[in-house]
């Protein structure tokens, strides 16, 4: 049986979804804001949310209707055949996006479609299903576009950047699905071999992400609990051959050798990442100590990949330019003929890094309006030592825990 389906995502990246999308086998996409639609059976549903690594959610669409108010509303949602989809005995959740003249609260709107399910529910049964916002069997989703709604079922349920690794994170952690956009722009794959270092790796986001990437491991396949596993329309079977799948594909790229470096000030937070990594059966080359003392290793120039703190969230504007003009000082003065790719906070910090940007990428970090900065570092140091903010006293190696 074919659906209609939906992958969601931050704003801005859905070409690059799209294109993950096709990878995945999907044979058609269409672009919209902030999700791109497909259509397909089960089995790629589940891959998709198997293995997508910049979706947020994945929708199976159930209906769709007119929903000028509250009452087209009501009746479109009771109008569904509900006995294929949940039982008196379980619980659900509403998530509702969008408003028009008279849906105008997406809270009360929520409760109308509640009210609907709930009562064609007891009509049928006798009995109406709870309502559990914290751990549903079944979480709804319904997208208000003027005067229609659109009524699925999340096959996520919890957003898919959460792994499963029960990862720890310090302050202002990156988003596992943002850091998977940013490598995907670095162009980083499963078959790329270079080094691939983070001068200010925090709980390691970047790292492992780029690990599960090399690894070919399943972004979703340590997910313990999934938004369809109560589904009526769950078929256990088919899902646990596309597991079974993912896991014959990590157990075939496991020898793959990993470049992956890691640094970071705060030894405590280093201690969380390398809990992380050992979650994700990740083995990274980790150390303690600051930017300033982040050395390539030896071999062929590689991949710089950080998110230096904004001056947004963690400290002032002024701190975050200084980081960023370290920054820039350690790649021009170390990093010879690499490239890096740096996350900043707005348009207005890329000058801090001293560093003409071959590519200036928009991006959104959460509801921060970011900007991904690519630099081509030159393969000759520059004359002089004299750039702002360069440490003229020669570093320290730093101590590999």
């Amino acid at each position: 049986m074919r659906h209609l389906l939906s992958a969601t995502c931050s704003r801005g990246i859905e070409p690059l979804l799209a294109q993950e999308l096709l990878e995945l086998g999907v044979p058609k996409v269409e672009e919209r804001r902030g999700a791109v639609l497909f259509a397909g059976d089960l089995r790629l549903a589940y891959t998709v949310a198997l293995w997508s690594r910049l979706a947020s959610r994945v929708l199976l669409e159930l209906a769709c209707f007119p929903a000028a108010d509250a009452d087209q509303l009501y009746a479109g949602v009771r109008g569904v055949d509900w006995s294929g989809q949940l039982g008196p005995d379980q619980s659900l959740t509403v998530d509702f996006v969008g408003v028009n003249e008279q849906l105008r609260h997406s809270g009360f709107s929520a409760r109308v479609v509640k009210d609907a399910v709930c009562d064609a529910i007891r009509d049928r049964t006798g009995r109406r299903p709870d309502v559990n916002t914290e751990r549903p069997d079944l979480r709804l989703h319904v997208h208000l576009s003027g005067a229609e709604a659109a009524l699925s079922v999340d096959l996520a349920g919890e957003p898919l950047h959460l792994r499963g690794l029960d990862r720890q994170a310090g302050e202002a952690p990156l988003k596992e699905n943002l850091a998977a956009t940013i490598l995907r722009i670095a162009g980083w794959t499963g078959a790329d071999e270079r080094t691939l270092l983070d001068p200010m790796c925090g709980s390691g986001t970047l790292l492992i992400e780029a690990g599960m990437v090399r690894r070919d491991i399943a972004p979703g396949l340590l997910r313990r609990r999934w938004g369809f596993d109560r589904w009526r329309g769950h078929q256990r079977a088919l899902w646990e051959m596309v597991v079974r799948e993912a896991m014959e594909r990590r157990k075939a790229a496991a020898e793959r050798k990993l470049r992956l470096v890691g640094v970071e000030r705060d030894p405590d937070v280093l201690a969380l990442t390398r809990r992380n990594a050992a979650a994700a059966g990740l083995d990274l080359r980790l150390t303690r100590g600051g930017m300033e003392e982040a050395r390539p290793p030896r071999g062929e120039p590689g991949l710089v990949v950080t998110n230096p703190p904004y001056g947004l969230r963690l400290g002032d504007e002024q701190e975050a330019r200084e980081t960023l003009s370290n920054l820039g000082d350690v790649l021009r003065q170390r990093f010879l003929g690499w490239t890096a790719f740096v996350l900043v906070g707005s348009t207005q910090q890329v000058g801090a890094l001293g560093l003409k940007p071959s590519r200036r990428i928009p991006i959104k970090n959460g509801p921060l309006d970011a900007r991904l900065v690519e630099l081509r570092i030159a393969e000759h140091a520059p004359l002089g030592l004299g750039a702002p903010g360069w440490r003229k006293a020669p570093a320290a190696e730093p101590a590999e825990e």
